[in-house]
């Protein structure tokens, strides 16, 4: 089974501006993803999609792949995942192959461990009538404050 990783890396943030660049446990933050997808052999392949020529640079050092670059409309403050991953599965599809399953890897999620990948897709296997698993967290403190 097939198996696709996205990583959204939009350039844009307004809340915190360059954070998907920003330093985090002494790599920038989108370096964590692209490091946890190599070391998830259930993923086939993954891509980086982004508007942002710096995010590409620096994802590209960390051997991230980034096949083309999203276009300015997917990648405003209120542009939905939907439409993003939807442009990243018809861009890969039409060079490449067709994937049985969509893995998105958030970059500002960086304390994932192969395994919680490996478990969702056992629960999701389980579950047939599911169209998909989120992983969630909860938080030691009021993430309010």
């Amino acid at each position: 089974m097939k198996i696709l990783g996205i990583i959204p890396a939009r350039g844009g943030s307004k809340g915190l501006p360059g954070k998907n660049l920003r330093m985090f446990a002494g790599l920038p933050l989108i370096a964590h993803s692209i490091l946890f997808a190599k070391m998830c052999p259930v993923i086939s392949r993954c891509i980086i999609s982004t508007d942002s020529p710096q995010i590409a640079d620096i994802a590209r050092q960390f051997g991230g792949e980034v096949p083309f670059m999203r276009p300015t409309e997917l990648a405003e403050d209120t542009t939905p995942i939907w439409p993003v991953v939807r442009h990243a599965l018809h861009a890969v599809e039409e060079s490449d192959m067709c994937y049985a399953l969509v893995v998105l890897l958030d970059p500002t999620s960086p304390a994932r461990e192969p395994a919680d990948i490996t478990e969702a897709l056992r629960r999701l296997k389980e579950a047939p009538s599911a169209d998909g698993i989120i992983g969630v967290s909860r938080p030691r403190f009021n993430p309010v404050w």
